[in-house]
């Protein structure tokens, strides 16, 4: 901006306003590292009010292995005058004040004021951005996945169909109390769980197609867990319903999918013994489907790979139960999340935009 068309003294108001009012966080830190100037865009991004920041090492901003090696950098800069930020945008990783990481882009420039190096940092929040990318990735990951699908239900499911029919005709010609009966019980049950898993496969990689009408979500709770019931290894698991709902707009036969794999993975957790509470209640326009089971929680390190396709505990598990359920919830505008409170169990939390919200 050419200066000559500003009053004495504006030029000066104007970067203190571009720095005051920036979308974006600028730090500025002297040659040791310390920080001199931190604008309110700054303050939103890490949690840290500008009077914390001010006089501190800017490393307080960043997690490990970065923070140690930051002062090392800078000496390495000072004696050597070798750029490697400097002038160069590149992503990083910052540290909130709650101790929470998350990326940035960092374009760092250099300056010298009375005749001593000061470095100005302008920080781009890319959550969204690395999150949007990762949800790309998954959906090509699942585009391919539906392809091979494809061709296993062309390839194997329909000849396995015609495989179960031929021993079931074998079986029906030995003679009763035949040793052999029991051969053929086990290879009919070995081809029916073959065929739960193509289908499980299918489910998850077809992308959902949901057919929208008004649910209640308290009345489809109530369904579930009475056919869950039925289940002759439930026999020993307590299922309560209980809550009030609005209704949603969703696709019922999707959902009682959904459902019905919380509470197999529920009963699985207890051992087929213990009681499961399903809580229904509407807030701020979503309405809420809880499952709480009385199991031993969830590790940590397991908890992190729950919705990653094919991952599971189980000992015959296919590791697509959780997964389907995200995605026929993420089908239907909704959301799940998995918890282990420090009471025990396991809570996992179904939240879908009640018609209000919709309408």
């Amino acid at each position: 901006m050419p200066t000559s068309h500003l009053k004495p003294g504006e030029f000066g108001g104007i970067l203190q306003a571009i720095f005051e009012s920036a979308v974006d966080g600028i730090i500025v830190i002297d040659s040791q590292g310390i920080v001199e100037a931190f604008n309110p865009g700054a303050e939103r991004l890490f949690g840290y009010s500008e009077k914390e920041v001010l006089g501190h090492n800017v490393k307080m901003l960043m997690p490990a292995p970065y923070r140690d090696e930051h002062d090392q950098y800078i000496a390495r800069y000072r004696e050597t005058s070798e750029k490697r930020i400097i002038g160069i945008g590149r992503q990083v990783t910052g540290r909130r004040k709650d101790g929470t990481t998350f990326p940035v882009h960092l374009s760092v420039g250099e300056m010298r004021i009375e005749g001593e190096s000061k470095f100005t940092g302008i920080l781009h929040d890319l959550t969204q951005r690395v999150s949007l990318e990762a949800r790309l990735r998954e959906q090509a990951a699942l585009t391919r996945l539906g392809e091979m699908a494809a061709v296993v239900a062309h390839e194997v499911k329909n000849p396995l169909t015609g495989v179960r029919g031929a021993i079931q005709v074998i079986g029906g010609r030995l003679p009763a109390g035949s040793k052999d009966a029991a051969i053929v019980k086990e290879i009919i049950g070995r081809i029916d769980a073959l065929n739960d898993l193509m289908k499980d496969l299918l489910l998850f990689a077809r992308p959902p197609q949901p057919r929208m009408a008004p649910i209640d979500p308290l009345l489809l709770s109530k369904t579930v867990s009475e056919l869950v019931r039925e289940d002759p290894a439930m026999k020993g698991v307590t299922i309560d319903v209980a809550g009030s709902s609005m209704p949603v707009n969703a696709d019922g036969e999707l959902l009682k999918i959904a459902l019905q794999n919380l509470l197999l993975n529920a009963a699985h957790a207890m051992q087929g013994q213990g009681r499961i509470v399903i809580s229904v209640a509407t807030a701020d326009g979503t309405c809420r489907i809880t499952v709480n089971d009385s199991g031993p929680g969830i590790p940590p390190e397991v908890r992190e790979k729950l919705f990653t396709p094919f991952f599971t505990t189980k000992a015959r598990g296919t590791g697509l139960g959780l997964s389907t359920a995200k995605r026929l919830l993420e089908a239907h505008g909704g959301s799940i999340a998995v918890d282990c409170p420090p009471r025990g169990g396991t809570t996992v939390t179904l939240e879908l935009p009640t018609l209000q919200v919709l309408a």
